[in-house]
């Protein structure tokens, strides 16, 4: 998930998704308008400003909560990209699953446990000090919401923490990651159905906001399952796979200065949908890629004068790696990157293009022989 990148906090970029400003809005107003005004009396303007404030807090807490399952993945040998706040709270960018079931357990159950210390810590504060109001109504706000962020997190709704735990237990029972991680989605989709219909009732009853609110979550659990089950069987069925191994390797290449009208035949008895161009200067590997997307994107009358090196993705836009690189791996980087190809590069030269659509080919191919491992 890309976001604006606001800091770093222990090697780990932090950023915000342009959604978090939608719920941050929404928050904000909840509390102003209807959390604050029914417990305190202020002036309309104090609302607001406490609103924001309480609003801004809460999402430290996310972050701080995103912090203890990034800090233990450190521990355990895991690199942690990036921390991403979004609309439904934040995300930690972990790149790999946990080695055992009962580091998984830890690394999902730090999350929880930062949110309850945190919010049995405020909702103390805000019993025993004095005052004034507004910093007892804010810690009181943080306390009730961050009991609640713990208890929701711990629900069985995989990938959410409570459903990496449960994840856990199913491995540890099973001995068996995948089939742990089939059932953990399976009872996620459960949750996630009865989160949309529960939302669906309120929808219909009096609380509309909270019900359009409740189904979101449930769509966006479903969906967030389904990614984390298909990610789970890739990396399974890609396990000692190496770029080397998925790269296709160039037949014929393409001259810089060609037309793209001439560079079209290069295209006509070769099934790779992109090309490498030939390096135009000594000791590079290539100039880049065309591609038949890029001729479609050319206008016709164009392709008796636009050459090939005109309308190419440029090398330095293409990630490259080793060809002993983990195919997992660079599936992880094309999908970081948005890019659907990398190049596997070998001593300065290109054994040829690993991309999305050969990937899957080399999966079903492996699914339709009943390969080991599928």
């Amino acid at each position: 998930m890309h976001g604006i990148r606001i800091g770093r906090i222990f090697g780990i970029d932090i950023a915000i998704h342009v959604s978090w400003f939608a719920i941050l809005a929404l928050f904000a107003f909840s509390l102003a308008t209807g959390f604050f005004p029914a417990v305190y009396v202020w002036h309309p303007a104090a609302y607001w400003i406490v609103a924001l404030i309480a609003t801004l807090l809460l999402f430290v807490s996310v972050l701080a909560h995103e912090l203890g399952h990034s800090l233990v993945a450190l521990r355990q040998g895991i690199p942690v990209k990036s921390i991403t706040l979004f609309i439904l709270g934040g995300v930690a960018s972990i790149e790999k699953d946990p080695a055992s079931p009962g580091r998984e357990a830890i690394l999902a159950g730090v999350g929880p446990l930062v949110s309850l210390a945190i919010g049995v810590v405020t909702f103390a504060l805000a019993q025993v000090l004095p005052g004034p109001e507004y910093l007892v109504a804010v810690l009181f706000y943080l306390g009730v919401a961050n009991v609640s962020l713990a208890l929701f997190n711990m629900l069985p709704g995989f990938p959410m923490d409570g459903g990496r735990v449960l994840r856990a237990l199913l491995w540890w029972r099973s001995r068996d990651f995948l089939t742990a991680t089939r059932r953990a989605a399976g009872v996620s989709r459960i949750v996630g159905y009865g989160f949309i219909a529960l939302g669906g009732y309120q929808l219909l009853t009096a609380s509309g906001l909270s019900g359009i609110w409740l189904a979101f979550v449930g769509w966006m659990l479903l969906q967030a399952s389904r990614a984390s089950l298909q990610q789970a069987q890739l990396e399974h069925e890609l396990e000692g796979v190496t770029a080397r191994r998925l790269a296709t390797a160039p037949r014929v290449w393409v001259p810089p200065f060609i037309t793209l009208n001439a560079a079209r035949d290069y295209f006509a008895d070769q099934p790779a949908p992109c090309l490498p161009v030939e390096a135009e200067r000594e000791g590079e590997a290539y100039d880049g890629a065309l591609c038949v997307s890029d001729l479609e994107r050319t206008p016709r009358p164009e392709w008796d004068s636009a050459r090939a090196r005109d309308a190419m993705t440029r090398a330095g836009d293409i990630p490259s790696v080793s060809p002993e690189t983990p195919a997992i791996e660079a599936v992880r980087l094309m999908a970081e990157q948005g890019v659907s190809r990398v190049a596997v590069i070998d001593a300065g030269s290109l054994l040829g293009f690993l991309d999305r659509e050969g990937t899957f080919r080399f999966l079903q191919r492996r699914r339709a022989l009943g390969a080991p491992g599928v």
